[in-house]
């Protein structure tokens, strides 16, 4: 009988998670996010209901200008901020000697100078840090250990980018490993982004790359440099590490520059770019998984999502307008054999189907893109020579 396995070369398998990879833990997802928002703006929040109102009219209107329309706006709580933080530049902001005056409507809303703009981001980010991120029981994540299992099976060091703030990732891996994945910081706590890099002098089994920041990243009062806390409620909003938006994922204070330019690196070596949660309304990350594919076709974007609608009918046009939305954003074809779609939600994918076999089917059999692995005592056949 013959004994073969397969297994992907180092650093041709990278994982990229969204916000979908982590509803199942128990954290909404931006379109959960912004329905609890609108119901505050019907009670609590009532003094945000006409600024918010304005807001979201104007992300519609611009993206209507461009021909977007109704279903297709990528309106999430990421740009519903990013909005309120561009308000907030005025003057300072690039463009502010080219605007005659601002929209009479948009001084009615923002309050005296701006305040309800500041007040209304305050209460977002508290609330997305307090409430919507924040975890009381990290059983509920679990799920995630797919990864380490699938690390293991992969048996080099696996990459993780992850556009979320919340620490599933890591609490599955201390559970397993008793410490949390590299993510860059020393022995005292403090960022250093060489330990990110190839360099290191020993590798982890799990790099993390988190672009957005994390719900327990601050910086240090006294050096200024990122650093973390294991009491995540003590961080106030402002001081919190979280970031949103394009413009400032190139910020250049580490880390946000370096972690951007590592998935850029990563994703061009990588044979399978494995993308999970994600709904590919970022612009800036979509540019470099399309240059990663571009002028690469044995590449594979395997993305993982779960297709909307009650009957099976809708489901199937769910699933054709998800690839067309993907192709389109990536500047491919919806038939390129680059792109494939696996339907599943995070948690069934990470429990059951997230191996190396499972994944391997997605590449044609004569792409040598595997390494035969032939058990001590055998011919390159892998047949015993006892």
């Amino acid at each position: 009988m013959t004994a073969r396995s397969v297994s992907f070369k180092k650093d041709e398998v990278i994982v990229i998670l969204g916000a979908g990879a982590s509803v199942d833990a128990g954290i909404p997802h931006s379109a959960a996010m912004v329905r609890q928002i609108e119901r505050a703006l019907e009670a609590e929040w009532r003094d945000f209901r006409d600024l918010y109102n304005y807001v979201r009219s104007a992300i519609f209107y611009a993206d209507g200008i461009r021909g977007t329309f109704d279903g297709q706006v990528a309106y999430n709580i990421e740009r519903l901020v990013v909005a309120l933080d561009e308000l907030l530049r005025r003057e300072e902001h690039p463009i502010y000697p080219f605007i005659g005056a601002w929209n009479p409507r948009l001084t009615q809303v923002a309050g005296t100078d701006f305040k309800l703009v500041s007040d209304f981001k305050k209460k977002i980010l508290e609330k997305l840090r307090h409430e919507w991120i924040e975890i009381a029981n990290y059983d509920n994540a679990h799920y995630f250990y797919g990864l380490i299992k699938f690390q293991k099976e992969l048996n080099y060091p696996l990459r993780i980018f992850t556009l979320n703030y919340d620490l599933c990732v890591e609490k599955a891996y201390l559970n397993e490993h008793k410490e949390f994945p590299e993510r860059g910081f020393d022995k005292d706590r403090m960022w250093s982004h060489e330990l990110l890099e190839d360099a290191t002098p020993s590798e982890k089994n799990v790099y993390l790359y988190k672009l957005h920041g994390s719900i327990d990243w601050t910086r240090d009062s006294a050096t200024n440099k990122l650093t973390f806390s294991d009491s995540t409620s003590t961080i106030r909003a402002e001081e919190g590490e979280m970031i949103f938006g394009t413009t400032y994922k190139l910020q250049y204070v580490d880390p946000f520059l370096f972690l951007v330019y590592q998935l850029r690196r990563l994703s061009l070596e990588a044979k399978l770019l494995l993308v999970i949660g994600y709904g590919f309304g970022d612009e800036h990350i979509n540019g470099i998984l399309a240059q990663a594919l571009r002028g690469s076709p044995d590449k594979r974007l395997v993305t993982v999502t779960i297709a909307g609608g009650d009957t099976s009918e809708q489901q199937i046009l769910a699933k054709d307008q998800f690839k067309e939305y993907v192709a389109k954003q990536l500047n491919l074809e919806k038939s390129d054999s680059r792109l494939v779609f696996e339907w599943f939600a995070a948690k069934k994918f990470l429990t059951d189907y997230l191996t190396l076999s499972q994944m391997g089917k997605h590449f044609p059999e004569e792409e040598e893109i595997f390494e035969e692995l032939v058990p001590p005592g055998a011919n390159s056949n892998g047949e015993s020579l006892n």
